[in-house]
């Protein structure tokens, strides 16, 4: 039997009394029902980049920010996506490769996405591909800890993020005269790329088998490089996040001084508070 989520977790995004502050709470709401389908079907998740930080220096969103990120092994990703589609009410989707033929965004496989709200990011005003404000679901790969396989396997990632930039630049609407001249070499990226996701699930297949004794880095299919030890990541813990428990990695100081330094902690001053925000283009259906 399907969950009614409107009643567990009704739509408040009208309380909002600011747009991000609507942002936060779309997101949030979305984020407690991933939440629940993962508890659900014990599928692993942390909450990584800002959304970890935001937990642990302000026990929810970074005040001026409305992004919202979480990560998955990739036997949790692969059967969140089976699952997910099921579960979801009718106001959340899913977006990946597959599943919308327009979604562009090459480097990030997977979002979920509200379908009462609309994002007008520049430059891709006109796709057809879905709008809605948006969770990103990055999946993670294990990596080989033998030195010599493991600078192999980096440097097949720094292919892709070089496909993955230049298919970015040139689906761009808003070209410089660079990225014209490199839009005339789509057909080669578009071709590399889809070679590269092939080579990519044979590198996902082979590595499974490492079991526990490995590093946890961002998909071979993703844009990011980051990498960590395996029991950094696991067992997950619980953090608090706007009130509510959600998973986070077993040492979060190991992984924020990773991304962000040994200064995480220390909010940038008042000048630099820019996130790289989505709500400022939100339209939000109330």
């Amino acid at each position: 039997m399907k969950t009614d989520y409107s009643k567990i977790f009704p739509d408040n995004r009208s309380e909002g009394d600011t747009v991000l502050r609507q942002a936060q709470l779309v997101l949030l709401r979305m984020f407690k029902i991933i939440d629940h389908v993962c508890r659900k079907h014990q599928i692993g998740y942390w909450m990584c980049s800002g959304t970890l930080l935001g937990a642990v220096r302000h026990k929810g969103f970074i005040p001026w920010d409305d992004d919202l990120d979480i990560c998955m092994l990739r036997e949790d990703y692969e059967r969140f996506l089976e699952v997910a589609p099921q579960e979801f009410p009718e106001d959340m989707i899913l977006q990946t490769r597959e599943l919308d033929p327009s979604y562009k965004y090459l480097p990030l496989p997977c979002k979920v996405r509200d379908t009462k709200s609309l994002i007008l990011s520049p430059g891709f005003e006109d796709e057809e591909s879905e709008k809605g404000l948006f969770l990103d679901i990055f999946p993670a790969d294990r990596y080989h800890t033998d030195p010599k396989i493991f600078q192999k396997e980096k440097r097949i990632k720094d292919y892709n993020m070089f496909i993955c930039k230049c298919l970015v630049a040139v689906n761009f609407k808003h070209l410089s005269f660079n990225k014209k001249v490199l839009s005339l070499f789509h057909p080669v990226f578009h071709f590399l790329e889809k070679r590269y996701l092939k080579r990519a699930k044979k590198l996902i297949d082979r590595n499974r088998s490492l079991g526990t004794d490995c590093y946890i880095g961002h998909g071979f299919d993703t844009l990011w490089k980051r990498f960590f030890k395996y029991d950094d990541i696991y067992p997950l813990i619980e953090l608090e996040f706007e009130g509510s428990l959600f998973y986070a990695p077993q040492n979060p100081d190991v992984y924020l001084t990773t991304l962000y330094g040994p200064n995480y902690m220390t909010p940038p001053p008042e000048s630099k508070r820019q996130a790289d925000q989505h709500a400022y283009i939100l339209k939000p259906i109330l």
